[in-house]
């Protein structure tokens, strides 16, 4: 398999535009990548596909980023002075663990060296994305200070980093007295009033949806930031350690300006045969309240026939063009779960279908576990003398393009289908509220 894979994991990881901002550059380089989401129960499920896979690279998001640690052989500096990972990738056969999270503050704010002059940051909050911030703010050379409210938490930034803390009652005060603040607390906290700032200051907020600063940027003047800043330029150091190749941050944010996502109630399982898309489908389709559709189903009630017959009177070809047809059909549909035929992801079209119009769920177990016990007698591509070698023969295949048309990726190696049912709708409610 030439086609090298990237994801990014966490729990939930559905809402995730790691996967705009690296497939982005992915495209704009032409490189032979696929990015996608890895849901995962814990950070050893993760590495334990991140292996299974030989994937070249991923992203780690809460709450892995201290958990992943154990499973790598090598941190970066960074990472070890933070004690948490978002970036695995592989170095001669090793696994390693770098924080970019820390170079993307630095990044973002050395576009504006000339605020750098003043030699110090104040950092807003005490949680772990201020470790990251004060990290840069070291590697930046400038003096930094913590103001929070949770006093023990400053007490233990104190003696891990040498800072300065304060409490939040002196806020007020200490704004006027910086010209780079950081604020790295939870979306839609306010912890001053933004009128009190000035024009001669740089903001950095965490939050890139609904940061309580940009009410006030024309008002006041000052260099604003957000977490999108933060976001791209962390991507940036993270798609160079992942691929060896270079992009930039304006590649990125064209990504992301470009992007338009629109739940719609629309839910493909793609994935090899055997693991599981109809029957963990009828019990997804239960779940949501959602229609449950199967391809494979259709195209013999609609043929007259069984697949095998299709495939020996009609040709693979002409199956293939039946699908496709039904495909773009249920692709104008809303609240439905279609399980796909496994060679569904192989043509072109579909993959643009499946990539655009669904959520489009990788259910991924290995070629073994796939086949075990699995009634091959209506699988014609495994009419041969070993279906082993012919299925893992057809996996490797066909991953990449399992891998590009996947929103997210789902193991579901010894799962029941109850189970692999409830893990993908876990999944798919937390982000899309179903």
């Amino acid at each position: 398999m030439s086609t090298k894979l990237l994801a990014v994991t966490g729990n939930p990881v559905l809402h995730s535009l790691s996967p705009v901002l690296m497939n982005g550059a992915i495209d704009a380089q032409g490189s032979d990548y696929r990015y996608f989401r890895l849901t995962a129960q814990s950070a050893g499920e993760a590495i334990m596909v991140f292996k299974m896979l030989q994937m070249s690279g991923m992203n780690v998001t809460a709450p892995f980023k201290q958990d992943v640690i154990p499973y790598l052989n090598h941190l970066t500096d960074n990472a070890q002075k933070a004690g948490a990972v978002n970036c695995v990738f592989v170095r001669n056969g090793q696994l390693w663990g770098d924080n970019t999270d820390i170079t993307g503050v630095e990044l973002s704010i050395r576009q504006h060296p000339e605020f750098l002059k003043d030699g110090k940051m104040l950092v807003i909050g005490s949680g772990g994305a201020a470790q990251g911030v004060i990290i840069a703010g070291q590697n930046l050379g400038v003096e930094v200070s913590v103001v929070a409210r949770n006093q023990e938490a400053l007490a233990k930034l104190k003696d891990q980093f040498g800072v300065k803390v304060f409490s939040l009652n002196d806020i007020n005060t200490l704004v006027k007295q910086y010209k780079i603040i950081v604020q790295a607390l939870p979306s839609g906290v306010k912890a001053f009033d933004p009128e009190i700032l000035t024009s001669d200051c740089l903001i950095l907020d965490a939050n890139y949806k609904d940061s309580v600063f940009e009410p006030f940027i024309q008002k006041i003047g000052f260099k604003f930031l957000s977490g999108k800043d933060w976001l791209v330029h962390q991507a940036v150091p993270g798609f160079e350690l992942f691929t060896g190749d270079k992009t930039t941050a304006q590649i990125m944010y064209n990504a992301l300006d470009r992007y338009k996502f629109e739940y719609k109630g629309r839910i493909a399982l793609t994935g090899f045969m055997g693991v599981g898309k109809t029957t963990s489908g009828k019990i997804l389709a239960k779940l949501t309240g959602y229609r449950f559709v199967d391809m494979d189903d259709e195209i013999e009630a609609q043929e007259g026939m069984k697949i095998t017959e299709i495939f020996k009177t009609k040709g693979e070809d002409y199956f293939r063009k039946v699908e496709t047809e039904m495909l773009k059909r249920y692709a104008g549909e809303q609240n439905i779960i279609l399980s796909c035929g496994g060679g569904t992801v192989k043509n072109p079209v579909n993959q643009a279908v499946l990539k655009s119009d669904f959520v489009t769920v990788w259910l991924y177990a290995s070629a073994k576990y796939c086949i075990n016990g699995l009634d091959i007698s209506n699988r014609p591509l495994l009419q041969c003398d070993n279906p082993l070698a012919a299925a893992e023969k057809m996996l490797a295949e066909r991953i990449p393009f399992y891998a590009s048309c996947a929103y997210a990726l789902v193991c579901v190696e010894n799962l029941e289908t109850e189970q692999i049912a409830n893990k993908v709708y876990e999944q798919i409610s937390r982000t899309f509220g179903i």
